[in-house]
């Protein structure tokens, strides 16, 4: 789960490890929202709002700065759920 906290911005990456991260199962990023740790029982709220900057930030990183590379699966994926 550490790896994950790599493609975080530092500020996000810093406030979630400072939470126990064994029975963490989800990371809940939204634009202008609180950034929620789902964990196997219960959730956790943290209080700082992520901005779309970052959330494009993290999305350019996990594409390695390809985003069109992986439109369709973006997209596919986003539309099937």
């Amino acid at each position: 789960m550490i790896d994950v906290l790599n493609f975080l911005p530092n500020r996000v990456s810093n406030l979630i490890s400072s939470y126990n991260l064994e029975e963490l199962e989800e990371i809940r990023i939204r634009v202008n929202r609180p950034v929620i740790l789902k964990l196997t029982s219960k959730e956790i709220v943290i209080d700082y709002n992520i901005k779309q900057e970052e959330i494009l930030k993290i999305l350019q990183f996990i594409c390695d700065n390809s985003i069109y590379t992986y439109q369709n699966q973006i997209c596919n994926r986003i539309y099937h759920n």
